[in-house]
């Protein structure tokens, strides 16, 4: 069975628009992954020991002579942020016994099992798409960054001490739900 010209033509446009996807897809996450490793950079060079005031530009002047006071509060509350995330940063390296040595990368179930975020939490975290290991044709596989991960379930529950206690607390409820599970099973 021979294919007409016009089949031709449209898997021809699809070939270049799949191509044209990947290619896009390929830039983006690659500038993603560029501009963390920028972030990380800066993270850990960035801090001097100069005035606070010195990392701050000067306002720019408008259109009509006035000094704009806008880019200076910008400006300070990006500062505030980043002394919070070097904060949280700090927070952020003492790990768990299993973490020592883990990937950097942590599945979508892991991540809602093992720190007990939510799918909204995952949302806005920094996530990969990599092809997906069980069938290539099948969606591809989405891994979240451990780090942003474990910082959000951190600061949801109010630091290790809280998360570990969640974990714990769910854990106990999900063993007294299978008791009560198995119990029906011999009654």
């Amino acid at each position: 069975m021979a294919l007409t010209e016009e089949q031709k033509e449209r898997i021809k446009q699809n070939r270049e628009r799949a191509l044209r996807i990947k290619k896009e897809r390929m830039e983006r996450l690659a500038k993603e992954k560029e501009d963390a490793d920028k972030k990380r950079k800066l993270n850990q060079g960035g801090g001097g020991g100069g005035r606070e005031g010195e990392t701050l530009q000067a306002a720019t002047i408008g259109n009509e002579g006035v000094v704009s006071t806008n880019n200076k509060k910008q400006k300070l509350l990006e500062a505030g942020k980043k002394q919070q995330q070097q904060q949280e940063e700090k927070d952020d390296l003492e790990l768990e016994e299993f973490e020592v040595g883990a990937s950097e990368w942590i599945t979508k179930s892991e991540a809602m099992k093992i720190y007990c975020v939510p799918q909204g939490t995952l949302a806005v975290c920094q996530v990969e798409e990599r092809p997906n290991p069980h069938h290539a044709s099948w969606k591809p596989m989405k891994l979240y960054l451990r780090s942003q991960v474990r910082q959000k379930g951190r600061k949801r529950f109010g630091g290790l001490e809280g998360l570990v206690e969640e974990r714990n607390k769910r854990r106990q409820k999900q063993l007294e739900k299978d008791m009560a599970k198995a119990r029906s099973i011999f009654e």
